[in-house]
């Protein structure tokens, strides 16, 4: 588990771009044109910067200064050791700027992003307050208090669901909306009870209350308003096709109007991705906007085509199962296939150091329930994962040997070690773990094997029961080689960690074999 949660901390402070603790004897200064100017070149070999912050444990600093507004590039940063790319912190460059995502003004948590740039906005208008802020060097956390308080800004009007919808301070003058969805209707802006509006859309100036802001019905990135100046806007989100999978393969062919069930997602319009789709045997294609009359991709192969056709021919399913599915809108090209799923962790050798193979992987037919044979298993904590990668899914559990399942749902923890056969469902989630009988009462047997490693043959013997048959497998549950003596030529094998499955006519065993 202490291994897991490290992994899990590491990466939670990579995400956030979160600075480890400074070295012992370090300064941290605001710098900025909002607090003087900016200081210097990365080396910086004049004095300390001017708004030193103290602090009693080298990670809390705090000071209390006039913040300017109006001023040319208006902002700050944190700044360690009087240089902008300091040597003694890490990562890198010991400067905080603006956060990667979340609100920025009066509190936030700041980027350590080195060098110049992403500064912390405090404003445009004239003037300056008085503010004590506070920084914490490890976690990035800051915030100003004191000073003239801010606005409530709201957005408000028929436009808006519920008819308001209160907007987060970016600055002490600008504040705004982020991924909203707004109706066909009239908006204002709400400062502290004074509405105001305007004319223009998706961009203009408030006026009064006189005026209102005709807002088309959509999906909006982000809504802005500048409290000083007056100035506002709508930012409209992508809108791209939507894409699905329709035919007698995935639940039949569309009696239109419909709304097609398989939509796939997508980032940029470009890349349609799609998991745990149910696929029969039948004929499928790609369609978008719930329509024939847009344009729809057929193909000629399956699981993957490097061009669908558009609009000829249609993609026939030969393996029904559970499928992730990846379609390539520009090119054609598409994919489907089942991630692997391995368990993975302390009580299964080991949490991944990534980038890495996971060993234990469960093999397949149809995508959805996974399996392996004879897996050997410490009282310690384990967990499901797949495509080997923790930005993949993953499942955990809280019972053991079987349990519902839940993605990132804990870790399963493993009560009696031993060797088992696990089962896993990839859409219920629901997992189970058998003791592997046979490898006890084999265990029994005096089973041997030699030489191994190997060259050329490996030589099993069993002092109990005559063994029948034998069969190799490589790291991916793949027969490279099979047996009925109890001699295997691993002569053709390729150098590597394979996995014998011997059988005796009461027991069957699994050992490893390495071929040199």
């Amino acid at each position: 588990m202490k291994t897991k949660l490290l992994l899990l901390l590491a990466v939670f402070m990579t995400a956030f771009s979160v600075n480890a603790q400074l070295p012992a004897g370090s300064t941290v200064a605001v710098v900025g044109a909002s607090v003087g100017g900016w200081p210097g070149s990365a080396g910086d070999p004049g004095p300390l910067d001017l708004h030193q912050m103290t602090s009693t444990d080298g990670e809390n600093w705090t000071i209390t200064l006039n913040v300017f507004y109006g001023v040319t590039d208006p902002g700050i940063k944190f700044r360690a050791n009087n240089s902008w790319n300091d040597g003694g912190a890490t990562p890198p460059g010991g400067n905080w700027g603006a956060p990667v995502s979340g609100p920025s003004w009066p509190s936030g948590i700041a980027n350590n992003s080195g060098g110049s740039g992403n500064i912390i906005p405090v404003g445009t208008a004239g003037g300056s307050d008085e503010y004590t802020i506070t920084f914490n060097s490890t976690t990035g956390e800051y915030s100003f208090s004191g000073g003239a308080p801010l606005p409530v800004v709201k957005l408000v009007g028929t436009a808006v669901t519920d008819g308001t919808a209160t907007m987060s301070p970016t600055s002490p003058t600008t504040f705004s909306l982020s991924n909203v969805t707004l109706l066909d209707g009239l908006a204002q802006f709400d400062v502290d009870g004074v509405f105001a509006g305007g004319t223009g859309f998706p961009t203009g100036t408030f006026v009064d209350n006189t005026q209102f802001i005709p807002v088309v019905a959509g999906s909006y990135t982000s809504v802005i308003v500048n409290t000083e100046t007056g100035e506002y806007t709508f930012t409209a989100a992508p809108v791209y096709p939507s894409i699905a999978l329709v035919g007698a393969g995935a639940g039949g062919w569309p009696n239109d109007p419909q709304v097609d069930a398989n939509v796939l997602t997508t980032t940029d319009g470009i890349t349609y991705k799609g998991s745990k789709i149910v696929l029969t045997a039948g004929d499928i294609k790609f369609r978008s906007n719930n329509n024939w009359t847009d344009p729809n991709w057929g193909g000629t192969s399956f699981p993957s085509g490097p061009d669908a056709t558009n609009p000829t021919g249609n993609i026939v399913v030969t393996v029904p199962g559970t499928y992730d599915v990846v379609f390539d809108r520009t090119t054609g090209a598409y994919t489907f296939s089942f991630p692997t799923i391995a368990i993975v962790g302390a009580g299964a050798g080991g949490w991944p150091n990534d980038p890495q193979v996971d060993a234990n992987v469960l093999t397949t037919t149809d995508g959805a329930n996974y399996s392996i044979v004879n897996v050997a298993l410490i009282a310690d904590q384990i967990k499901f994962r797949s495509n080997n990668d923790w930005s993949q899914e993953n499942w955990g559990g809280v019972t053991f040997p079987s349990g519902p399942g839940a993605d990132l749902n804990g870790n399963i923890v493993v009560d009696v070690a031993g060797n088992y056969d696990a089962t896993f469902n990839r859409v219920t989630k629901a997992y189970a773990f058998t003791p592997n009988l046979a490898t006890t009462s084999f265990a029994k047997s005096n089973f041997k094997v030699y030489p191994n490693p190997s060259n050329t043959n490996w030589n099993f013997t069993s002092a109990k029961d005559a063994i029948t048959s034998i069969q190799v497998v490589d790291m991916l549950g793949k027969v490279v080689a099979t047996s009925t003596s109890t001699t295997v030529d691993a002569s053709a094998l390729t150098t590597g960690v394979y996995f014998a499955k011997v059988a005796t006519a009461s027991a069957t065993e699994t050992i490893k074999v390495v071929k040199n």
